[in-house]
């Protein structure tokens, strides 16, 4: 487990604190013990002893949704409060106190593989051994099986030999929700299966589940013996490479909403808005924040099932950024879920590049 370093937290617990004006949780709740630096002064608290354990710490700590929206003012470049933050959480755990409401979740991935119970859409797919592994991940399989089948339908019409196996969850959420065991167990499942394939790219359009591949495998000794890709950066590739020639889109405003992760940890900003100008007929209106200022829909950390209400309103902050006769457009099956709210129509980016295929 790695440990907090005190330093870098402390910077953060003393700091002026301009980073309060986009920690989206502090926004919706008023709460300074979720602020960035109160959630810094009360981990740094626990480490010197001067501060106990209970659930409402717990609690207050846990309010982070990892958006990283509190490092565009930061002064401390080698600061990354989201994981102090989490190494802190992680340490709880040997005092037995947690989130309640967690617990279906956890035990649902211990049963199934994933956060959300029994899997839905696609499983094992395509062709066994193909050069290219389409990894969907757990938020698109349960709640959105229309994106992957959108992001087949284009590895198909682009002549891509690809498969899918039947996966886990990447185990990202475990270790937000401090199973730091289970999580290992996960990737070692989705590792053993990953390698069986023989495949050797990884396509994936869920920035956590890239962003677990990328780095968190390799800290829990799970590195993958192939290329991990992103999926707007792929499906970009195969749009250049003239194996994708869209047409006129039935949609003509559009609005896109840049998930935290592909903004501000993958710096992917360029990429989704390239493939959209290469659809004809689509007007792109910016929302209020952008690339990599934009503003989080409330779905990091799953923080949809571990603060609904909270998340609900935190996308409500965002929805109000948006043009409201636009199509809203995200790469990220959370933000798509966040989002979908006020009868606002949102849309993954596979999805209307499938469509105008």
């Amino acid at each position: 487990m790695a440990e907090v370093n005190m330093e870098e937290l402390l910077n953060c617990a003393l700091c002026p604190n301009i980073c309060r004006c986009e920690c989206p949780v502090l926004q919706v709740s008023g709460r300074e013990a979720v602020a960035p630096s109160g959630k810094a002064r009360l981990a740094a608290m626990l480490q010197h002893k001067q501060l106990n354990w209970d659930e409402p710490v717990f609690e207050a700590i846990s309010n982070c949704l990892s958006c990283r929206g509190c490092t565009i003012y930061c002064p401390f470049t080698e600061l990354s409060l989201c994981d102090e933050l989490l190494n802190t959480r992680l340490a709880a755990k040997a005092s037995g106190i947690r989130l309640p409401v967690i617990d279906p979740c956890i035990s649902n991935l211990k049963n199934y593989g994933s956060p959300y119970g029994q899997k839905g859409g696609p499983s094992a797919a395509g062709k066994k051994g193909a050069e290219v592994l389409y990894f969907a991940g757990c938020t698109s399989q349960a709640n959105h099986p229309s994106s992957i089948d959108a992001a087949r339908k284009l590895l198909n019409k682009a002549g891509v030999s690809f498969q899918m196996i039947d996966e886990d969850c990447c185990g990202y959420p475990a270790e937000v929700w401090g199973d730091q065991e289970l999580a290992r167990q996960l990737a070692a499942e989705n590792r053993r299966k990953i390698v069986d394939s023989g495949a050797s790219i990884l396509v994936t359009n869920c920035p956590e589940c890239w962003l677990t591949f990328t780095d968190r495998y390799p800290v829990w000794e799970q590195d993958l013996p192939l290329e991990v890709i992103d999926g707007p950066t792929y499906f970009l590739r195969l749009l250049r490479e003239g194996q994708l020639k869209p047409k006129k889109s039935e949609f003509e405003k559009i609005s896109y909403h840049d998930p935290c992760i592909w903004a501000r940890a993958a710096k992917k900003t360029d990429e989704p808005r390239e493939i959209l100008s290469l659809i004809p007929g689509i007007n792109v209106q910016e929302p209020l924040s952008y690339g990599e200022q934009t503003r989080c829909c409330g779905g990091g950390s799953m923080f949809q099932l571990s603060f609904p209400e909270t998340a609900e309103a935190i996308a409500e902050r965002r929805l109000a950024e948006f043009p409201e006769d636009a199509v809203i457009v995200t790469a990220c099956p959370f933000c798509r879920e966040g989002l979908l709210q006020e009868g606002r129509r949102v849309l993954e980016l596979v999805e209307i590049l499938e469509q105008s295929c």
